[in-house]
């Protein structure tokens, strides 16, 4: 009995250690891949590990499947990353930032992939679901913002924007393009707010164009931004909102087409005397185009309208004295 004891005892001391060679050759594995930054020798790793011990459920087998989902999203593998970033999905005690990651490699390869559209609007809305909740549990809601719900949001704008058909989803794009460009105030949440809004003046949508670049122009004022809405206020018949973003213009950057500009818009408003001070600097601005046609409205609004019926040498001098104050301002000293 002694001796069958002491067998058992052999065989099962056998086994472990088998298991325990079998798990420590598992865990070296596991270690190599996951400190790897080659990002080729890294797949090839999980791909070794996935082939070996996929099958086996164990402690790693979630890692392992969100491993596999980043790595061939970043390779840009997106058929791979849709099988693995669904599989790790599967699993319920996934924590809520690993399912933010996920979702955004989902969304991102079901766009990229035109795979399935509506899958890539859900996951993306799967985003901003979750991160809402998140937001409410944390200070730190920049991150998430930046990351994670102004991309969704992009990933929607392009989808929508893929459907030009129905003007709405025009609308329905600028919305969220917004809503990304008010949480991270990035170039790229900024591009989009500008292509819509110019989609939108394609359409003559005016007054959703003017919507997206002054939300631009509110963060970063940029001369050619308050042109921009001069000219569509003007457009339409906002007289006194053209001006004023005109006016802004021209005070960040003198141009002869602005301050062209500003010179009809004030005669049409009868604002004579201001109309001529901004005809007179776009005279002298030297503009190829607008300097002459300047100098032709302002000969005309002088001669035949403000000194009408005057001596030609009154004429003259009150023609003279506007170019002259003009060039004052303009810091021309030349005659």
């Amino acid at each position: 009995m002694k001796k069958l004891a002491f067998l058992i005892l052999i065989l099962i001391t056998i086994a472990l250690t088998g298991v325990l060679a079998l798990d420590k050759e598992q865990t070296d594995s596991w270690i190599a891949l996951v400190g790897e930054k080659d990002l080729k020798v890294k797949m090839q790793k999980l791909d070794d590990y996935y082939n070996k011990y996929g099958g086996k459920e164990d402690r790693n087998s979630i890692y392992m499947y969100l491993h596999l989902a980043e790595t061939t999203y970043q390779l840009q593998q997106y058929e791979r990353t849709i099988e693995f970033g669904e599989k790790a999905l599967t699993y319920k005690e996934i924590e809520s930032s690993y399912k933010l990651r996920l979702y955004l490699f989902l969304a991102n390869a079901y766009n990229l992939t035109k795979k399935d559209l509506d899958m890539a609007y859900s996951y993306a809305d799967k985003i901003i679901i979750l991160a809402r909740k998140l937001n409410s549990a944390t200070q730190n809601n920049s991150i998430i913002n930046n990351n994670y719900v102004a991309p969704a949001l992009r990933i929607q704008v392009q989808l929508l924007a893929g459907k030009p058909n129905d003007p709405q989803n025009a609308v329905n794009a600028l919305n969220k393009a917004l809503e990304a460009y008010q949480l991270d105030k990035s170039d790229k949440s900024a591009n989009f707010v500008l292509a819509l809004s110019e989609r939108m003046l394609k359409s003559n949508n005016l007054r959703e164009a003017i919507r997206g670049v002054e939300a631009i122009n509110q963060n970063k004022p940029q001369a050619d931004y308050f042109k921009m809405l001069g000219l569509w206020y003007a457009r339409l018949k906002d007289q006194d909102k053209a001006i004023e973003n005109l006016k802004t213009s021209y005070q960040m950057k003198r141009n002869a087409k602005v301050a062209y500009d500003l010179g009809v818009l004030l005669n049409q408003n009868d604002n004579l005397d201001n109309a001529l001070d901004y005809l007179a600097e776009a005279h002298l601005l030297n503009d190829e185009k607008y300097s002459e046609e300047a100098l032709k409205l302002l000969q005309h609004l002088i001669f035949f309208v403000k000194t009408k019926g005057q001596p030609l040498a009154e004429q003259e001098k009150v023609f003279n004295d506007v170019v002259g104050a003009a060039k004052t301002r303009l810091g021309i000293t030349l005659p």
